[in-house]
């Protein structure tokens, strides 16, 4: 072996060590840089030279520069860090309508408490104008806290909106530098070497797409990746990029939806479709957890706002007329889908209606209303908030306290309506009535016993539980024996009524009912006549204040109406929160895992350094010895 040889051999070995030296110093100068992966150079033997007396080495060569990576860890990296964003934006929109529902004297609950506190004081004198204006200024506390809560539910709406478009708009951009960096990934492939930064910097695009929405990944042999999202649909392919679309929802332009636009040709996302990413957590806040309130509001809105209206009707004013209505409510909805058939001038071809058939049977959801197409003239009608699918439905059939109504064209094949009995009632409640002396705290009916009775009964109650059909009549009701047996007689002595009194059951004639204390003998009569001194009567107060002992909403009183909700709202956050949390945790190990493997030690570069240091040095040394050699050399032969 000759001088030039060891210098040679000298040669590749420090540039060898000095490959290292950069490569090692380049993994602690990035150690904090996000997604940056340990890169580390692949060495090689030159081979050898047969001289005659064996084969001698020549020295190393520098391969190329590799990346640490590990395929399976990534994924898992990217799948955790897309649930945690979905249950992280869950549970921080469920905080914030947590505040929507206060509880104590801030709540709804207590607003409808103190409307019936109010009727109490009334009850009490029902002439006093101070307590019938308190009574509508308890009416005006309680629209006004409703139209709030509605208001911020609506800001929450906007919100969502406002950031999944945000989140698309990430993701579109993400998506074209991804498509963009492929092909120099391809490019530089292709010239034999796998091009370190940009891989990481392929890698970081695929995280962050995935903190948006939950990809899948393919990877092809030129390294570039191809990226599809919901249930296959590509985002990105090679080099081209296509975009993510906001959607309104077919029925309600105010929520939104995500679509796909390929080659112009847009292909809806459902949410479920969708999987984990910060988008989906809002879509199924929107869908779930934001209807869901919508609807609770909506229907303890309903339920307390009819109830108060219908029993205003019942009862007479101080001007002896029937009471107006207290309230007014935007009504139920039934809204067309976008893609429902039309007519020339744009206007929808087929229509549907709904009105409240009884407020206390009202459910806290919305409903999809589709023709059956197994049975013709009937329709399909799902309730959104568990699912349920009714019997099929009928033109004017009554399901959960609203009634159904086919226009005169009828829904086609394919076609659907968004049915909102409820939704929309506490956007636009407002107090109908101004003047306290309207309100009706008197029955329109009195009845009075007869002095002559000889039996021990008398009145408990009067109560009018419907409008008189042929308005309110003077009658009596005349016992015929001592086993109860009674004759409902008319002004002129006609029989318009009769039966047999049972203690406990009221004696019910065309909307009022009598109940009555003790027991009726034979000859005993009770006078009944129009009210002819609203002023002094307190009836219609008194059944305004029972309001709060009755179940007005689904089964329920009011207030525990408005403690569940408080419930459910709780135990969502609750749970969001728990499952923010594990999620989270489960991320934050499977990063962790990620680092380890594939992450900068700087302990482990540290020793690498003096090892490739030492490296260097001793290389450095074959070539000073190199040298020393050649400088003998020619000493030798100049002599």
């Amino acid at each position: 072996m000759t001088t030039a040889s060891l210098m040679s051999l000298g040669t590749t070995a420090l540039y060898a060590a000095n490959a290292q030296l950069l490569t090692t110093s380049n993994n602690i100068a990035n150690a904090n840089t996000p997604g940056y992966s340990r890169q580390s150079v692949e060495l090689a033997t030159a081979g050898s030279a047969y001289n005659g007396a064996g084969y001698f080495g020549r020295g190393v060569t520098v391969s190329t520069v590799t990346r640490a990576a590990n395929m399976f860890l990534s994924q898992q990296a990217v799948a955790t860090g897309s649930a945690a964003a979905a249950d992280g934006v869950r549970r921080d929109m469920l905080s914030q309508l947590e505040k929507v529902f206060a509880g104590g004297e801030a709540g709804l609950g207590h607003a409808a408490t103190q409307i019936f506190n109010a009727f109490a004081d009334v009850a009490a004198n029902p002439s006093d104008l101070a307590a019938r204006q308190a009574v509508l200024g308890r009416l005006e506390d309680f629209a006004s806290l409703a139209r709030s809560s509605s208001d911020q539910i609506e800001a929450l709406q906007a919100n969502v909106v406002h950031d999944v478009q945000g989140g698309l708009s990430e993701v579109n951009t993400l998506a074209a530098e991804m498509a963009k960096l492929n092909l120099s990934i391809a490019a530089a492939t292709n010239r034999g070497h796998s091009p370190n930064e940009l891989l990481d910097q392929r890698d970081e695009l695929v995280r962050r797409i995935g903190a948006q929405m939950q990809v899948q990944t393919v990877l092809s042999p030129d390294q570039t990746v191809a990226v599809y999202v919901g249930s296959g649909q590509t985002l990105v392919l090679g080099g081209a990029a296509f975009k993510l679309v906001p959607q309104s929802d077919p029925h309600d332009a105010s929520r939104i939806g995500v679509a796909i636009d390929i080659a112009g040709q847009l292909t809806q996302l459902p949410t479920d479709a969708i999987g984990e990413g910060q988008v989906a957590g809002l879509l199924r806040f929107q869908e779930n957890d934001l209807a869901e309130a919508r609807s609770r509001l909506g229907q303890l809105v309903s339920g307390l706002g009819l109830a108060l209206n219908n029993q205003q009707a019942l009862g007479l004013d101080l001007q002896g007329q029937p009471g107006s209505p207290l309230f007014t409510m935007q009504g139920p909805q039934a809204l067309p889908a976008g893609d429902n058939a039309r007519d020339g001038s744009g206007a929808y071809l087929a229509s549907v209606s709904i009105t409240i058939a009884d407020p206390s049977a009202l459910a806290a959801s919305e409903y999809r209303l589709e023709p059956d197409s197994a049975n013709a003239s009937q329709y399909t009608l799902t309730r959104l908030a568990d699912g349920k699918v009714f019997p099929p439905v009928n033109d004017g059939d009554t399901v959960d306290g609203f009634t159904i109504t086919i226009g005169p064209n009828a829904p086609a094949a394919g076609e659907s309506f968004l049915l909102k009995p409820v939704s929309n009632a506490a956007a636009g409640i407002t107090v109908a009535l101004k003047n306290p002396r309207g309100l009706a705290a008197a029955n329109p009916m009195t009845g009075v016993v007869s002095a002559a009775n000889t039996g021990t009964a008398t009145i408990a109650a009067l109560t009018v539980e419907s409008p008189a059909s042929n308005g309110y009549q003077a009658w009596s009701l005349r016992f015929t024996d001592d086993a109860g047996s009674y004759e409902l007689m008319d002004a002129d002595s006609n029989l318009v009524g009769s039966g047999t009194f049972s203690a406990g059951t009221p004696i019910r004639h065309d909307g009022l009912a009598l109940s009555l204390h003790g027991l009726p003998r034979s000859g005993d009569q009770i006078s009944l006549a129009p009210t002819s001194h609203p002023a002094a009567s307190n009836g219609n107060a008194l059944r305004f204040d029972d309001l709060a002992n009755r179940g007005l909403i689904d089964g329920t009183t009011v207030g525990d109406a408005y403690a569940n909700v408080l419930a459910d709202v709780g135990v969502r956050v609750q749970g969001a929160v728990a499952s923010a949390d594990n999620t989270a945790t489960v991320a934050a190990r499977a990063r962790a895992e990620l680092s380890a493997d594939v992450g900068v030690n700087l302990d482990e570069e540290a020793a690498r350094l003096i090892q490739f240091q030492q490296s260097y040095q001793a290389a450095a040394k074959v070539l000073q010895t190199a040298q020393t050699l050649f400088e003998a050399l020619l000493a030798s032969v100049s002599r």
